[in-house]
C-alpha cells in the first residue's frame, strides 16, 4: 500500500506492508524508495508518527542515493576510480577508454535504453575477462582441495556481488565487480570459492578463505566501506 507524508517541506511516497512483526520498521531501499514494515493492526497515524520522527534521517538518506544517481548518470566507476562518460553520436553502439573517460557512442544519445545496453555490454566483458583471470589465479589453492574448476557466469545483480551452487559447480559474478576498488573483487572472487568447501559462513568458512587471503579483513572491510558509499541500485 502506498501512501505519501510530508517531511519538512518535501512530499514523500513511503510503502506501507503489514505483516507478522513485532514492531515497526522502516528503511530507503536502494532504488530511494521509503518501505515501512508494520504489525496487522497498527494505525496508520502510528505509521506516520515514526516516519516524522526520522523525517531528518529519511531526508539525509534520500539526497544520499539522488547524489549518486546523479553521479551515476555522468560518471563510471573503474576500479575504485571515477571516469567521466562522455555519450557521442555513432553510427554504431560501442564503449571505448579513451584520455581518461569512457566513451560511449550511440546511434540516439538520448535514448536511455541504448546508453545503458552499451555501458551493461562494455561492463560485462570487462568483468568476464578479469574475473575469468582471478579465479585461474586464486583456483589452484582449492584444486588442491579436490575443487573442479567452476562454470562461470556473469550478470548484473542487485543485491549481491557473487554466488556459488557447490551442486552444481557453478560460480555467478555481479558485471559490476569492476567498479570496486583493487582487492575488493579478489576478496569476493576467494569468498565464493570458499563456499565449495564450506556451505555456511562459519569460523571454518572464514578459515578457507584466510588460507587463502590472510588480509581477508581487511579486503572485506573495504567493500563494505565502498558498499555504503555506493548503494546498489
Amino acid at each position: 500500500m502506498k501512501k505519501s507524508v510530508v517531511l519538512n517541506g518535501r512530499r514523500v511516497t513511503y510503502e506501507l506492508e503489514r505483516k507478522r512483526v513485532r514492531r515497526l520498521s522502516l528503511r530507503v531501499r536502494p532504488d530511494g524508495t521509503l518501505a515501512v514494515s508494520a504489525p496487522y493492526l497498527t494505525p496508520t497515524l502510528l505509521v506516520e508518527s515514526l516516519i516524522l520522527s526520522r523525517a531528518d534521517w529519511i531526508l539525509a538518506q534520500l539526497e544520499r542515493r539522488e547524489a549518486a544517481a546523479e553521479q551515476r548518470e555522468n560518471a563510471v566507476f573503474l576500479h575504485g576510480e571515477r571516469l567521466p562518460l562522455i555519450v557521442r553520436q555513432g553510427g554504431r553502439g560501442g564503449a571505448a577508454l579513451k584520455d581518461g573517460a569512457l566513451i560511449l557512442t550511440l546511434k540516439d544519445p538520448a535514448d536511455a535504453e541504448e546508453r545503458q545496453r552499451v555501458l551493461d555490454n562494455w561492463q560485462k566483458r570487462l568483468c568476464t575477462e578479469e574475473i575469468t583471470a582471478l579465479c585461474r589465479r586464486y583456483y589452484p589453492a582449492f584444486g588442491r582441495r579436490g575443487v573442479a574448476f567452476p562454470t562461470l557466469s556473469f550478470r548484473r545483480m542487485k543485491t549481491r556481488w557473487g554466488s556459488c551452487r557447490p551442486q552444481k559447480g557453478a560460480l555467478s559474478f555481479n558485471t559490476r565487480l569492476t567498479e570496486l576498488p583493487p582487492g575488493c573483487a579478489d576478496y569476493v572472487v576467494v569468498h565464493e570459492f570458499a563456499h565449495f568447501l564450506q556451505a555456511n559462513h562459519s569460523p571454518a568458512f572464514y578459515a578457507e578463505v584466510a588460507r587463502v587471503l590472510p588480509d581477508w579483513k581487511q579486503r572485506r572491510a573495504a567493500l563494505k566501506a565502498w558498499e555504503k558509499a555506493h548503494p546498489m541500485e
